[in-house]
């Protein structure tokens, strides 16, 4: 398989001195990349070894899938279940079980490659890797970190700087995606919820003006957001108003992603009244369950998904065209990871529609500078509010 542009353009660039950060979109190809990487590093370096760090089950799978065919025999795998007693050429390994086989791994002589490599940002899983490694290699669609200066403190110091940085605007325009809209949709609180609201924004600002300013730090203010934020997402019209634009906006099937699991289950319940094939994809289900679900809906047998975090990373979903965002979370990471599950490219689809519901000016404030920037690069985008 040939390389994309930008592949090109960002392998001499991680070439030069073999460290470094892949910053591309969900569905541009960062796994075809780093294999790529992988067999140039062995073709130069055969006596070499690598070590790939994953933070789920599926990226484990993934990207056994993609490597087996060509190193088969050399893969070992350490996580979801299996442990390996014996490092092989290429090793995968989920970060929760990397404790296992880290003090074997003979640093100095192995390529290091981290997928959503914004994951190994905190201590613990620092310290584990902070080491001389022949060579590094991350890969993220956000390895910046939100609430934390993580990023430059400890994943740069262990892979390197962003060498570079590929958005959904350079992969629309290059038709490595489909092409996409945007529709923002304004689900109002209940007068309780907005009297609630007015009181938290109150007491936020009298605890940052006590403190003297947005010390995300200091925990009696950090609580207060949160509580507020919890408010938002949880309000009363957004279930019905989600279901109003997934009826009004016709799509060959949806993932929708809720605030919680109770969220979850009262939407999944609703949907399925209104004659939608609905299931849910979350940890309160079976292992059997949740994959006998995932597979219904890559085969048409649900129209509808929904889900809470567990989508976030690490599932190709290319299947679906539809996304509903029906708790507009304030992460960066989280909304670019949930638009990247239904932007892939497939045979029979023409464009993605992604879905935001929000409640309150805290989120209007976010969602219209995103939408701003995202207009100017000729993305339609549309407005509208919950009929009363």
């Amino acid at each position: 398989m040939k390389l994309r542009e930008w592949q090109e353009k960002a392998f001499p660039l991680w070439w030069v001195k073999k460290r470094g950060i892949i910053k591309v979109v969900t569905g541009g190809g960062k796994t075809f990349f780093a294999i790529h990487c992988i067999k140039k590093y062995l073709e130069v370096n055969p006596e070499k070894l690598i070590l790939i760090v994953v933070p789920s089950i599926a990226l484990l799978d993934q990207w056994y899938e993609s490597l087996s065919q060509e190193y088969s025999k050399d893969i070992s795998l350490n996580g979801g279940g299996e442990q390996t007693n014996k490092l092989t050429k290429i090793c995968i390994s989920t970060i929760d079980s990397l404790k296992n086989v880290i003090d074997d791994v003979d640093c100095q002589n192995t390529l290091l490659i981290v997928d959503e490599c914004h994951k190994i940002g905190t201590e613990k899983r620092g310290d584990m890797l902070t080491n001389n490694w022949h060579a590094t290699l991350g890969l993220s669609a956000t390895p910046e970190r939100d609430y934390d200066d993580n990023f430059y403190t400890i994943i740069t110091k262990i892979l390197g700087d962003i060498i570079f940085d590929y958005d959904y605007i350079d992969a629309r325009e290059d038709e490595v995606i489909v092409n996409f809209k945007l529709l923002y949709g304004y689900a109002a609180l209940l007068p309780e919820e907005e009297d609630k609201y007015k009181k938290f924004t109150k007491s936020i600002q009298r605890r940052a003006a006590t403190i003297g300013g947005n010390d995300m730090n200091d925990y009696p203010l950090k609580m207060l957001i949160f509580n507020r934020a919890r408010l938002v997402k949880n309000s009363k019209n957004r279930i019905p108003y989600g279901l109003e634009l997934i009826q009004k906006y016709k799509r060959d099937s949806w993932i929708v992603f809720t605030e919680n699991k109770k969220q979850a289950k009262e939407f999944n319940k609703i949907i399925n009244k209104k004659g939608f094939k609905s299931g849910i994809y979350n940890t309160d289900l079976k292992d059997d369950e949740r994959q006998e679900n995932l597979e219904n809906f890559k085969s048409g047998k649900l129209n509808v998904l929904v889900s809470c975090t567990a989508l976030d990373e690490g599932f190709d979903m290319p299947e679906a065209d539809g996304a509903m965002i029906l708790s507009a979370s304030s992460s960066k990471r989280q909304r670019i990871q949930r638009m990247g599950r239904v932007l892939r490219i497939t045979a029979n689809k023409e464009n993605a529609l992604i879905v935001t519901v929000y409640s309150s000016k805290t989120e209007y404030e976010k969602l219209r500078e995103e939408s701003n920037r995202y207009k100017l690069e000729g993305v339609p985008v549309k407005w509208q509010q919950m009929s009363l």
